[in-house]
């Protein structure tokens, strides 16, 4: 009988962590406007030999998005060197997306999403 308790609490405290899982909505995606796009590389320390740093470059993307009257700056690694971001995707062009807590998603001309880090968050016209 204990047992059978047990388990019915254990199933049951489990079906409430999953509740916020399974019931949570995804924001609706606004229309925006790219202010900026730039590609930039910093370098990473990949070992040290003697006490010397020995680095590679890493690119990445930096875009500057207005929502409202919000401009979110984000940037985005790329997987590999070679990995560009969509052609469609210039300054003042306009973007489909949704801001999340940390992240900015932007939707690429194929439907599907892109997602960029949020480094910045700045009301529109205190630059």
């Amino acid at each position: 009988m204990a047992s059978k308790l047990a388990l019915s609490i254990l199933i049951l405290g489990l079906g409430l962590v999953a509740l916020p899982v399974f019931c949570a909505t995804q924001k609706p995606y606004a229309q925006g406007k790219f202010v900026a796009i730039q590609q930039k590389s910093r370098d990473r320390i990949d070992l040290y030999l003697v006490n010397t740093p020995i680095t590679t470059s890493v690119p990445y993307f930096e875009i500057t998005v207005e929502f409202g009257d919000v401009d979110w700056l984000a940037e985005y690694t790329p997987r590999h060197s070679g990995e560009e971001l969509p052609e469609a995707w210039r300054p003042d062009e306009a973007v489909r997306g949704r801001v999340d807590k940390h992240h900015l998603y932007l939707l690429r001309p194929d439907g599907s999403e892109m997602q960029f880090i949020i480094e910045k968050k700045t009301p529109v016209g205190k630059k």
